[in-house]
């Protein structure tokens, strides 16, 4: 389980990396903004999993501490979230960066990073809130 953890975060990055800077556009849904909400889901997920990551790590590095998800979810630590968030706000910034000047098809737009901000920010109150309802 630890090594699908270590390899699950930095993975998904990449792939959301790449659909980021790819040519091909997102599927044309008729909803207006249907963009920020994809935005969104995909930097909640992004939080999540580097919080995970970022947990495991800490874990590792404690002697006697076993790796299970609940002792994860019941224990929220505020600087493993804050490094979490960080790590996926950088990401989503260099990403907008790289479609507006890397991307032929794509465009920066700060709506854009506001919407991965929002899902940063929601994944990590949600963690901090489903710690408190697990203790």
């Amino acid at each position: 389980m630890l090594n699908v953890v270590y390899r699950l975060a930095p993975f998904y990055t990449a792939v959301i990396a790449y659909l980021s800077l790819a040519n091909n556009a997102a599927p044309a849904i008729a909803i207006t903004n249907i963009d920020k909400v994809y935005h969104a889901t995909a930097y909640f997920l992004m939080a999540v999993l580097w919080y995970l990551f970022f947990y495991a790590r800490f874990l590792k590095s404690h002697a006697g501490f076993s790796f299970e998800l609940s002792t994860i979810l019941g224990n929220w630590e505020r600087t493993i979230a804050i490094g979490a968030g960080v790590v996926s706000l950088i990401a989503g910034a260099f990403l907008e960066l790289g479609q507006g000047y890397i991307s032929a098809n794509r465009s920066m737009d700060i709506l854009d990073m506001i919407a991965n901000s929002c899902g940063i920010i929601l994944a990590l109150v949600g963690l901090w809130f489903l710690s408190k309802k697990i203790r």
